[in-house]
């Protein structure tokens, strides 16, 4: 890696616009089918190449500092394949959190992507498109989706994707919660059976997103019920967006986080001052 160059990257939040849980796989895992576009909310990732080893700092956020962080791994992962190349040199990376921890919004994974986006450009020898992919996939499954820089359809364990050109442009409020849900017991609560080797029609995403009215009549989330039991407020906060004038609202991912969907800045500023804010909750504006 050179070391002259310092870069900095922008690594956004997600959302889940529609997803299905189609059922459990054998190994533990499920599969899913989902809508997942990035938006306008984002941590600052910042790459300076050193001669020693591999560190990563999280102003304002301790504990993620180190070797704890799933960045950390990327680097790891990504510099010892890139080892094969001669080329050895460590990294200091710099996270400046704006996006909510644990909050189903793809933060962690949205860093790591960052990180092997990062050093590929530093790279003496790039890695191809490809081999970026295999080590994004080992090391999580939302973190592909955030190498693809757009919305996709993501399928089996989310590393199966599919982008998609024509999505409706949106605002979103997100309203993040003072606490956190454990995907583990989000997902095993639903209690499914393993995954069939067919699957119902009605677990299939619509083939167009273009129009915003459709694209609002479609929002799901299969794990939200799931969610809403461990945490009843969740349902309180989607209806609270719906009454304010979101044309529709849900849980991202496995929550906690949800968010309410509209079609201009305009229809969500006049939502911010009609709404109920939950007690210690965050509420933050982003477009997709």
């Amino acid at each position: 890696m050179s070391t002259m160059e310092t870069i900095s990257l922008q690594a956004p939040a997600k959302i889940n616009l529609y997803l299905r849980v189609l059922g459990r796989r054998a190994d533990g895992y499920h599969n899913i089918e989902s809508l997942m576009s990035p938006i306008s909310l984002y941590d600052t990732i910042t790459l300076e190449p050193s001669s020693d080893e591999i560190s990563v700092t999280c102003p304002g956020h301790s504990e993620l500092d180190g070797s704890n962080n799933l960045a950390y791994r990327a680097a790891v992962a990504f510099t010892t394949e890139n080892a094969q190349s001669g080329d050895r040199l460590g990294v200091s990376i710099r996270i400046e959190k704006k996006i909510p921890i644990a909050a189903g919004l793809g933060g962690a994974s949205s860093d790591a992507a960052s990180v092997l986006i990062g050093l590929n450009k530093l790279a003496k020898k790039p890695l191809a498109a490809k081999k970026l992919h295999e080590i994004s996939a080992r090391l999580g499954a939302d973190v592909p989706f955030f190498l693809k820089s757009g919305p996709c359809i993501a399928r089996g364990v989310g590393h199966d994707l599919e982008k998609v050109a024509d999505l409706a442009k949106f605002w979103v409020l997100l309203a993040s919660a003072p606490f956190g849900l454990s995907t583990r017991q989000v997902y095993e609560s639903l209690n499914l059976p393993l995954t069939s080797k067919k699957t119902d029609g009605t677990n299939c995403a619509p083939v167009s997103f273009a129009g915003f009215e459709q694209l609002a009549a479609s929002l799901h989330n299969d794990l939200q019920q799931a969610s809403a039991r461990i945490k009843p407020v969740i349902e309180k906060v989607c209806k609270d967006l719906i009454k304010s004038g979101a044309s529709g609202a849900i849980m991202t991912g496995s929550g906690p986080t949800v968010f309410g969907l509209f079609r201009s800045e305009e229809e969500l500023l006049a939502a911010q001052t009609k709404i109920e804010r939950e007690h210690e909750w965050q509420y933050l504006v982003a477009k997709g």
